[in-house]
C-alpha cells in the first residue's frame, strides 16, 4: 500500500473515530434524545421525533446507546484495535443508516450513509486481518508473526501533518458547537414562558410534542405544541423557535394558535 493510501485511511479512521466519539459523548451526557414530556400521534409526529422520543423513554437505555458509539470509536482511533472498532461501528452505523432512511430523517441520513461506506472501506483495507478469523490458531499465529516482522513505519510529511491538525481544529469547534446544541435541543422553558405570557397566569399549559431539526448544531429550528386550558376553552398553540449556534440561547420567533375547543 502506498504512503498516500495509508495516510488517507488514517485520516478516515481518525475522522470517523472523532465523529462517533462526539455523538457517543452527547448521548452519554443526556443530549440528542427527547427525555421530556411528549404525546405520540402518528398524524402529527414525524419519524425523527418518534425515534428521539422512543430512545428518550428510558434515560438508562438512551445513555447506553452512547457507549455503543463511544467505546468502538476509541478502539477505532487506536491503531492496534482499529479493525475491532471499525467492525463494531460498521454494525452500529448500518443500523443508524437504515433507521434514518426508514423514518424519513432529513439530510443527516446521507451523512450516516457516508459514514457506513467509509467504515466499509476501512474493513476492506483490513480484509486480510479479518480473514485470519477463519483460519486455525497455528496459521493465524504464523500470519501475525510475519505481519509484525514486515511492518514499516512511514513518517508523516509536514504538509500532511498541517492539514490533519487544521482538520482536527475545525472538527473540535464543530463538535463543541454540536455538544452545546444537543444538550439544550428543545427550548421547553423559553417556549412555556412565551405561551404563559400570551395566555395569562391562570391558564393551564401542558406540553404536547416537540420537534427540532438542524445539522451540526447550526441554525436549528424547533416547534413545540402546547395545550392551553383557560376559562372553559382548550387551545392548541404552536411555538416556533430558532438557535443559530449551540453557543447562543434559543430565540422564540412566534406563537400561533392551531385550534380552539369550547
Amino acid at each position: 500500500m502506498s504512503p498516500r493510501a495509508r495516510w488517507a485511511l488514517t485520516f478516515i479512521r481518525v475522522g470517523l473515530g472523532l465523529i462517533f466519539a462526539t455523538y457517543g459523548v452527547l448521548k452519554v451526557l443526556g443530549g440528542q434524545y427527547n427525555y421530556g414530556d411528549w404525546v405520540i400521534d402518528k398524524k402529527t409526529t414525524d419519524g425523527t421525533s418518534l425515534v428521539w422520543a422512543f430512545f428518550g423513554y428510558s434515560q438508562f437505555y438512551g445513555r447506553l446507546t452512547g457507549l455503543f458509539e463511544l467505546i468502538p470509536a476509541i478502539l477505532l482511533m487506536i491503531p492496534r484495535t482499529a479493525t475491532i472498532g471499525a467492525a463494531a461501528l460498521f454494525a452500529v452505523s448500518l443500523n443508524i443508516t437504515a433507521m434514518d432512511f426508514a423514518y424519513g430523517y432529513p439530510f443527516v441520513k446521507y451523512m450516516a450513509l457516508l459514514y457506513t461506506v467509509l467504515l466499509g472501506v476501512l474493513l476492506w483495507a483490513d480484509r486480510h486481518k479479518l480473514m485470519l478469523l477463519l483460519e486455525d490458531n497455528d496459521r493465524a499465529r504464523a500470519a501475525l508473526a510475519s505481519i509484525s516482522q514486515s511492518r514499516v513505519h512511514v513518517p508523516m510529511g509536514r504538509r500532511t501533518k498541517r492539514l490533519l491538525l487544521a482538520a482536527i481544529a475545525v472538527f473540535i469547534v464543530l463538535a463543541a458547537n454540536l455538544l452545546a446544541a444537543s444538550l439544550s435541543m428543545f427550548p421547553v422553558d423559553a417556549a412555556t414562558r412565551a405561551v404563559v405570557g400570551r395566555s395569562g397566569p391562570n391558564a393551564n399549559v401542558e406540553l404536547l410534542r416537540t420537534r427540532a431539526q438542524g445539522l451540526f448544531g447550526l441554525n436549528w429550528t424547533s416547534t413545540l405544541d402546547f395545550s392551553v386550558a383557560d376559562r372553559g376553552t382548550l387551545d392548541t398553540v404552536r411555538v416556533h423557535a430558532r438557535k443559530i449556534t449551540g453557543f447562543l440561547p434559543w430565540r422564540v420567533e412566534r406563537v400561533e394558535p392551531l385550534k380552539q375547543t369550547p
